[in-house]
């Protein structure tokens, strides 16, 4: 039994399925500091008919009851890891999606002392939706000649999914504090939720030491993990906006950290090890564990943003950066102490947790607008999208990782709206790419053996993804 104890760190560490992501970045959604070209995503006033303002501050500008509703009509993504589990097996995902990000409904109350304007809106994100499977079927030596000479018959698998999303119910509140400066209020309610898979299995089949072996023996090293939770917090946005003059004009928000108020999720994981030598020994080990009703511990840290808008008789230009705060290694879920390695009942839970921790990271966004015709303007923005992830030389070595990529994206949006007496019409595209020439494997069927546990000698490989959608928003004014 000591043995095992020594032994399953060792293969818990050789087998890093520690996945990282853009999962890890702040700015992939439209609707931010940078979306610029979706109604309200601005932190300086950009002359918008929009609803909802990132910046509550800007809130003060909506002249009249409106309606909004904004989605991506059709969307489709692709994660693509050349060699991603060794030579010639790439990891790939693909999907399409359509999906309703915003609506919203602003009322503004100018006959009071105090006039203000109210907004309410539900926004959607989805995070991420990654999934990827791979298999290696082959005739090849992996096994010690003593025992088992020869090719063998080897079977590697492994499959990964990711998927996170967030709704959240906002309550904004702007006023004019002065005839130049408007501040605001933004409170949101964030329902979150992630379900987290890892799949792996290596086996080979031992060729026969005799002419009397009438069953070979089959070496299997496997380990499957899966989390989820769904956890509800509470955040707040505060801004500021600024007319400098009437082409000038700034603005101003702090985003505070969410507050958890209740989450709860549940971790399923097995590892088994059979008919493994190593040396003159065969090592058997068998884990499993199931575990409900753990507390979520999800973060989302302090942000800073500044925006700034030049208005021109034709349209604007802006521009805008903002600064997120490091978060320090958590855990999003802690597992109970108890039974893991079987048949024994000591602490094991460490090798059950679901890690996080985040750099700190400035994203900077540029856009502009021209009015071509009275009631048809055009609009194209570009926005960096750095990831928060560290590298895997500086990643918790127990336990999973949150994500599954970890490279910079860059975004951008180009568009057209159509303006008239009771409605406003914007649509567009939006092309997103990121990449990564060092992406770490998490394991490589090119030379797997007994001394890397059949999983292999990961390397680096290149990975990238590509993003395209259509943008529609459509905005109503009673």
């Amino acid at each position: 039994m000591r043995m095992l104890y020594l032994l399953l760190p060792v293969w818990l560490l050789a087998c890093p399925a520690r996945l990282h992501a853009q999962d890890a970045n702040y700015w992939s959604a439209g609707y931010g500091p940078a979306g610029f070209f979706m109604p309200g995503a601005v932190i300086a006033q950009n002359r918008d008919s929009g609803v909802l303002f990132y910046n509550p501050a800007l809130l003060v500008n909506t002249q009249g009851t409106t309606s909004s509703l904004t989605g991506t009509i059709y969307q489709w993504h692709s994660i693509f890891m050349k060699d991603g589990l060794g030579t010639g097996l790439p990891l790939r995902s693909q999907g399409t999606s359509i999906v309703p990000m915003v609506a919203s409904h602003a009322v503004p109350y100018i006959k009071r002392k105090l006039p203000f304007t109210l907004a309410y809106a539900i926004v959607h994100t989805p995070v991420i939706d990654y999934g990827v499977s791979q298999q290696k079927d082959v005739k090849q030596n992996v096994l010690g000649d003593a025992y088992s000479p020869g090719p063998e018959t080897f079977i590697g698998q492994y499959k990964a999914a990711n998927r996170i999303d967030q709704t959240s119910f906002q309550l904004a509140a702007g006023m004019r504090v002065s005839p130049k400066l408007s501040a605001g209020l933004t409170m949101e309610g964030v329902l979150h939720r992630q379900s987290f898979t890892v799949d792996f299995v290596s086996r080979a089949m031992m060729n026969p030491a005799g002419p009397d072996t009438v069953f070979a023996p089959i070496t299997t090293v496997s380990e499957d993990y899966t989390a989820t939770y769904r956890q509800i917090g509470f955040r707040a946005r505060l801004g500021l906006a600024w007319e400098i003059s009437a082409s000038h004009h700034a603005g101003l928000l702090v985003t505070t950290p969410v507050w958890k108020i209740l989450g709860k999720g549940t971790v399923l994981s097995n590892v088994e090890i059979s008919n493994l030598m190593l040396g003159n020994s065969a090592l058997n080990l068998l884990a499993s564990s199931r575990q409900t009703r753990l507390p979520s511990r999800w973060k989302d840290p302090l942000s800073l943003a500044a925006g700034y808008t030049y208005l021109h008789k034709k349209g604007q230009l802006y521009a805008c950066v903002e600064y997120f705060a490091r978060v320090q290694p958590y855990l999003v879920l802690t597992p109970r102490s108890a039974a893991f390695i079987r048949p024994d009942t000591s602490n094991t839970s460490a090798y059950l947790e679901l890690n996080d921790a985040r750099k700190a990271v400035v994203n900077i966004g540029i856009g502009a607008s021209y009015e071509v015709a009275p009631a048809f303007m055009l609009f194209a923005s570009l926005r960096t999208d750095f990831s928060y992830a560290y590298d895997d030389t500086q990643a918790i070595t127990e336990g999973y990782n949150a994500n599954v990529t970890n490279w910079n994206m860059y975004h951008a949006q180009l568009g057209a709206n159509l303006r008239r007496k009771r409605y406003y019409l914007r649509t567009g595209l939006l092309l997103s790419y990121g990449r990564n020439s060092a992406y770490l494997q998490k394991f490589n069927f090119d030379h797997p053996d007994e001394r890397n546990l059949l999983i292999g000698n990961p390397g680096t490989v290149t990975a990238s993804t590509v993003q395209a959608g259509l943008l529609v928003s459509y905005i109503h004014n009673f």
